[in-house]
């Protein structure tokens, strides 16, 4: 894999950890309730499995792609 690609991927992976950490955030502090999502234990559940899918994509990058 080369660099450009290696960094890119890295950075999508990163930006979509910080979109589900920000929400799971605003959740908490702002005691969010919207009207379609009334389950919040389980939309941060769904949140929390994208974060663990992209850390795993990331840990996969770093053990085989970098020298």
């Amino acid at each position: 894999m080369n660099d450009m690609l290696f960094r890119t991927l890295l950075k999508r992976y990163e930006a979509v950890i910080e979109d589900a950490l920000y929400k799971i955030q605003s959740f908490n502090e702002n005691n969010i309730i919207i009207p379609e999502h009334i389950d919040i234990t389980g939309e941060v559940d769904k949140l929390l499995l994208i974060i663990a899918e992209a850390e795993d994509k990331v840990a996969v990058m770093r053990k085989y792609y970098v020298k």
